[in-house]
């Protein structure tokens, strides 16, 4: 079972999964990717991977969407550097290609998108970091793959109820 948002121990860093193997080609990739394991690595997108990144308030609602609904989720992780702020969903590579229209929705509300050509920063596979952890970690037990249509249905109604609490803000001040 995963950890909920609004639970302190939700940015608490994963513990490491004991083996990825062939069985999860997208952690098999991403952890042969690192040169040391317990170290925030530069890793390219496209080969391995498709990235979106969304603000923090986001993609924390989208991510607690996707666990409640009870679909596979794959990797997250979250960048809580005070200029950066984000949440990454690792999906499946050539995602956002073959999603029409996906990478198109995610430019114009503001998200951010990695594929081939492009290399993200992510967080350590082991131990602890201050500022970058996994919120799902690669090949952790009861994980699977974010699907591209998923994702999007869970940040469509994210960004919905981040307006509605916007507009409830406003209302009342």
């Amino acid at each position: 079972m995963h950890a909920s948002p609004s639970d302190p121990a939700f940015l608490a860093p994963p513990e490491p999964s004991e083996q990825h193997g062939p069985h999860d080609p997208l952690a098999f990739a991403l952890c042969s990717s690192y040169l040391d394991p317990a170290r925030v690595q530069p890793v390219p997108a496209g080969p391995a991977f498709d990235l979106v990144s969304v603000q923090m308030p986001i993609g924390l609602d989208a991510l607690d969407l996707l666990l409640r609904t009870g679909g596979q989720v794959g990797p997250v992780a979250a960048d809580a550097r005070a200029r950066v702020n984000r949440i990454g969903f690792l999906l499946p590579p050539g995602s956002l290609a073959a999603a029409p229209g996906f990478a198109w929705w995610c430019r114009r509300h503001g998200l951010r998108t990695a594929s081939d050509g492009d290399v993200v920063a992510l967080p350590p596979l082991i131990g602890e970091s201050t500022r970058m952890v996994w919120l799902v970690a690669p090949g952790a037990p009861g994980t699977g793959r974010t699907d591209a249509g998923s994702l999007l249905s869970a940040l469509r109604r994210a960004f919905s109820a981040q307006r509605g609490r916007s507009r409830c803000q406003d209302t009342s001040s």
